[in-house]
């Protein structure tokens, strides 16, 4: 299998990338190493303002909370899969995604029901 971020090809059947154990060190890294800038990212466009209202805004600040999540989850002795789960299910419990989440399964039933708003 190749891919790349630009160019994402997959198999038909995907492994969970979590059970390989190079692809979780390398998360792992990669989230803490990326944790305080994208709280300090964060910090910074709050202050001016933000809100994370529509889809693109509402992803960048699940992207900050899992990171912020896993981090401290991380700090706290957490093992790299086992703060990777709790973060992600801390980030998909949080009523900003809850909102998105929702708004996008009506819009869907909406879709399928010929309703137009």
């Amino acid at each position: 299998m190749t891919g790349n971020v630009i160019n994402p090809e997959t198999s038909e059947s995907n492994v969970g990338f979590l059970d390989d154990g190079e692809v979780l060190q390398r998360m792992d890294d990669t989230i803490l190493s990326v944790s305080p800038h994208l709280s300090s990212l964060m910090s910074c466009i709050f202050s001016k303002g933000f809100r994370p209202v529509g889809e693109m805004p509402t992803l960048l600040f699940a992207m900050a909370h899992l990171t912020n999540c896993y981090e401290t989850i991380r700090m706290d002795g957490g093992e790299p899969r086992e703060s990777f789960d709790l973060a992600a299910a801390m980030t998909l419990r949080h009523p900003v995604m809850q909102k998105m989440l929702s708004g996008q399964v009506a819009s869907r039933i909406d879709d399928a029901a010929g309703v137009r708003k």
